[in-house]
């Protein structure tokens, strides 16, 4: 008798449990039902809203000029500096700063993005991907013009350099004509001089020959040197193409044409290496 009673107990409980966690599903996709019309609305809201910045900005020519930091591992000591300023800002793990100007009434903006990471599994490629890919949409709205691509590097071996700065320039390979190479940490060269014409040659495919496409950055630097540096180098490119994420890998495209993309940029890239 006590064994039916214990059974019996068992099964209520069990029955309990089960009927809790369905009636959790059943609220769980009840909000969902409710919460996703709103988020669609917000999200459609606020589009709209950057929108109406973006073009209120072209009509004025007040639209912000890029000069985006990329790499795969650097330090970031150089873009601490130029935050002593409020004129900082920061979105989906990119931090921007506004370039002091007094000669022209452009707004060039340096923009710290986050690690490329596209050598890890597919899942973090991807996530990289995205939330580039939240950037560049964010910035269309807001009529924002990518102008430079500081394509950055800690100082080290050259070889190590060469091989960190193709493995970003590799994605960005149809704007050749924006990219700028950002050496940090140039305070561990013992011979500057030497070793800035040492760069200017091992770098001279990328840098197209153009010594102003190469900066580096000391820690010794101080924010207006730095500021200096990265407006002289906006305003030399500035006449050059604009970046869009069009035809690279952060176009935002179907999944089949999205891993054709990355396999002809690998092939490229194999090409570039025989």
């Amino acid at each position: 008798m006590s064994h039916s009673i214990f059974d019996f107990d068992n099964k209520f409980k069990l029955l309990s449990l089960s009927f809790i966690s369905n009636i959790k599903t059943l609220i769980y996709y009840l909000l969902s039902i409710i919460i996703a019309p709103f988020l669609f609305i917000s999200n459609l809201a606020f589009n709209y809203f950057l929108k109406t910045i973006g073009l209120y900005r072209e009509k004025y020519g007040n639209q912000h000029q890029l000069s985006l930091i990329l790499g795969i591992d650097y330090s970031n000591t150089l873009f601490q500096k130029l935050k002593k300023s409020n004129t900082n800002t920061k979105q989906y793990q990119f931090q921007s700063h506004r370039l002091k100007n007094q000669e022209s009434k452009n707004n060039f903006y340096v923009v710290s993005c986050p690690f490329l990471n596209m050598k890890e599994s597919i899942e973090e490629r991807e996530k990289c991907i995205e939330i580039y890919q939240k950037f560049f949409k964010r910035e269309a709205l807001l009529k924002s013009q990518i102008k430079c691509l500081l394509l950055a590097v800690d100082y080290q071996r050259n070889d190590l350099m060469k091989n960190c700065l193709y493995d970003v320039a590799k994605w960005f390979q149809k704007y050749r004509d924006l990219i700028v190479i950002l050496v940090t940490s140039f305070e561990k060269a013992e011979d500057k001089t030497s070793s800035r014409n040492e760069l200017t040659r091992v770098f001279s495919q990328l840098l197209q020959d153009d010594e102003k496409r190469l900066i580096l950055v000391s820690s010794e630097d101080d924010s207006n040197q730095l500021n200096m540096q990265f407006l002289k180098v906006a305003q030399h490119v500035n006449q050059n193409s604009e970046f869009t994420p069009k035809d690279t890998i952060f176009e935002e495209l179907e999944e089949e044409e999205s891993n054709q993309l990355l396999q002809q940029l690998q092939l490229t890239k194999l090409n570039q290496n025989r």
